[in-house]
């Protein structure tokens, strides 16, 4: 599969802050999935700047109203591993810090790619609530295969639902990452992994305000 499938869908994935957070108990999480993918999807079309891929304008969108419908701290947690543990508390933050920056540039590039893409949930017949859940969508677009995209959620205390991970057709977010940074983290520490997201998001940086000149 292209990276650029990978990234779109993960950016999707990831866009369910696209509206106002709502109780849990009055939402259908399969329902909330969908009406907020498809909100953001929306809303890209809607803005010519965000349609044209103006490089602030969607990096200010996913800064905005991704990130409120993650736990972070969770996912972060979850991609850095056992090593997590051992962190300073500053360190833990400049982790989450630079994990975020990555995925906001990562996500506000793939963005520019939106056309008439439109997501749906998968056709099943298990429609259970639970605390925990993995809900199955697709995200479809005229002339381009399907996208298939899994959420894997949970209702935190508070009764509101968040995203600790995304899987891409076939491709889980977490543990994507997880062996990518794996070497720098057996190598280099915690310090090395820091250093690296930091990198990394920069060179996005760089790398995505090419694409719009």
């Amino acid at each position: 599969m292209q990276r650029r499938t990978l990234v779109l869908g993960g950016a999707c994935g990831l866009a369910l802050a696209a509206m106002p957070a709502l109780a849990a108990e009055a939402v259908d999480p399969f329902e909330w999935i969908v009406a907020l993918n498809n909100s953001i999807l929306d809303e890209i079309r809607a803005d010519p700047k965000l349609h044209s891929g103006d490089q602030t304008a969607l990096q200010a969108l996913v800064d905005r109203r991704v990130m409120a419908a993650a736990d972070f701290a969770m996912m972060t947690r979850m991609t850095i591993g056992p090593k997590w543990r051992k962190a300073t508390k500053e360190e833990r933050q400049r982790l989450m810090d630079g994990f975020e920056k990555l995925l906001i540039r990562v996500y506000s590039g793939a963005l520019k790619t939106v056309t008439d893409h439109k997501c749906e949930l998968r056709p099943t017949r298990n429609r259970t609530i639970k605390d925990e859940m993995v809900i199955r969508t697709i995200l479809k677009s005229t002339g381009n295969p399907d996208i298939g995209i899994d959420f894997r959620i949970y209702r935190d205390k508070a009764g509101e639902w968040k995203i600790v991970d995304v899987n891409v057709e076939g491709i889980w977010m977490v543990e994507n990452y997880r062996s990518q940074f794996a070497s720098t983290l057996n190598t280099e520490g915690i310090p090395g992994l820091i250093k690296l997201l930091e990198e990394k998001a920069d060179g996005l940086v760089d790398a995505n305000a090419h694409k719009v000149q």
